[in-house]
């Protein structure tokens, strides 16, 4: 199918998200296997457990008896009441990462409660719309000092009462949220599902053509290519490929090439080209080690400048480690998405 379009189904009984473009996928979000697992964004009141000063953190017991880690600050003792978020999911039997410096996202604005102050995106560049903005947010922020704002790049060319109103529900949601910290230990607010997180995130929402439906993902001729990311393999051509398998401790990527013409650097090169939309397609994150097929030291350089370009425009946020002393490449990756 041509065109930009998004399409919203099942699979495998957990609802999800397709961003199309002309038949290619472009991007994919899906929700948990269990409803009950929490998920990133979700805030909760949890009640700290006992402190672990070897790992320099503390369980918090959330609602439904689940657990996350949060890592240790000041004033945090057993038994204390707190409102924490899920910044990373649940994976390979670990405690999702919880933080108390809570971060309400939507569409125009965050609002943050522990960060006062306003900031406009830089990639806005208007004067106009910056002083608009700024107006539009200052009235607001003067209700609760303590609370902050970031006006984000979506606001560009958008329809200033969409904005003005996403700004005012998003700071009423925060004033409601961070008020209610005593209690037992409770979800407070869900983390973001696929169409949610399709309005929030895809600027194309506004433009694409929306299908959804049992059939949806074979109406934009995506789901093949759905199918496809269980798998480890991915094809680079021309001989090539690359698999990427998940392990308790990491994420590891091996290119390979069978008989193919291209060189050691180019196949390197085109991996590390599409590695970051295939890891953002799987959900995967953590710590993540490359074996790319070995070439010159010499030829490192342009590596890390391919990886560095790529990474750079993912939406996922990633920490270029570097290269090991066995040849590796590592990096990081945050763990923000629903794994597949």
């Amino acid at each position: 199918m041509k065109g930009m379009n998004i399409a919203f189904s099942q699979l495998e009984g957990r609802s999800a998200g397709a961003l199309v473009e002309d038949g290619q996928l472009v991007d994919f979000v899906i929700a948990p296997i269990s409803g009950n697992e929490p998920i990133p964004g979700a805030i909760y009141r949890g009640i700290v457990g006992q402190t672990l000063k070897g790992l320099n953190g503390a369980f918090v017991t959330l609602d439904n008896a689940q657990k996350g880690f949060l890592k240790l600050s000041k004033g945090l003792s057993p038994g204390k009441t707190i409102i924490v978020q899920v910044t990373t999911s649940a994976e390979n039997g670990k405690a999702p990462s919880l933080t108390q410096r809570v971060i309400f996202k939507s569409k125009y604005v965050h609002v943050t409660p522990f960060s006062p102050g306003l900031n406009i995106s830089r990639k806005i560049k208007n004067e106009e719309v910056r002083g608009n903005l700024r107006i539009m947010s200052e009235e607001i922020l003067g209700e609760n000092p303590e609370f902050g704002m970031i006006m984000r790049s979506s606001c560009i060319d958008a329809d200033e009462r969409e904005i003005s109103s996403d700004i005012k529900n998003t700071w009423k949601l925060a004033q409601i949220v961070m008020q209610d910290g005593k209690g037992d230990p409770e979800l407070l607010l869900d983390g973001a599902d696929p169409s949610d997180y399709a309005w929030r995130e895809w600027p194309e929402l506004s433009s694409a053509s929306i299908i959804t439906g049992e059939d949806a993902f074979d109406k934009v001729g995506v789901y093949e290519q759905i199918e496809a990311l269980s798998q480890s393999y991915v094809k680079l051509g021309e001989g090539a490929s690359m698999f990427i398998e998940i392990t308790k401790a990491m994420i590891t990527v091996d290119v390979n090439s069978i008989g193919g013409v291209s060189s050691a650097l180019n196949i390197n090169l085109k991996a590390a080209e599409v590695l970051p939309k295939e890891l953002r397609l799987r959900g995967l994150g953590g710590q993540v080690v490359i074996d790319f097929i070995p070439m010159p030291k010499n030829l490192r350089k342009k590596i890390d400048v391919a990886l560095s370009k790529a990474f750079k425009i993912d939406s996922v946020e990633s920490s270029l480690v570097g290269w090991t002393q066995m040849g590796l490449f590592e990096l990081q990756r945050k763990r923000e998405r629903v794994q597949l």
